[in-house]
């Protein structure tokens, strides 16, 4: 469990150094908004998502992101966001993955 968290956490790094938010990063942050709508305990504008690996410059489409979700009274959860395709869609399954996981979402 701890493997996958510190993955996912220099995911979240490395997103962060990347620039502009892909399409996979989009939808898994739209899809992570929609999923807490209307929860207090969260600031819904401060979501950041992994989004497509480049390894050695070349873009593969994944088939799931690790949210960070600012939590309203600091500090932030993460989300797993499955991909699922659904014939010719996309369709999301968001799941709390670690609470107040120690990190901080500007």
């Amino acid at each position: 469990m701890r493997a996958l968290l510190a993955l996912g956490a220099c995911a979240l790094v490395l997103a962060g150094c990347g620039g502009a938010e892909d399409a996979t990063q989009r939808f898994a942050r739209r899809a992570t908004q929609s999923y807490l709508a209307g929860n207090p305990a969260y600031d819904l504008g401060r979501i950041h998502c992994t989004g497509n690996p480049r390894p050695w410059l070349v873009e593969r489409q994944a088939m799931e992101s690790i949210c960070a979700v600012r939590r309203s009274g600091g500090g932030c959860d993460w989300y797993h966001v499955d991909l699922v395709p659904t014939g010719t869609r996309v369709t999301a399954r968001v799941q709390l993955r670690a609470e107040n996981a120690g990190c901080t979402v500007s």
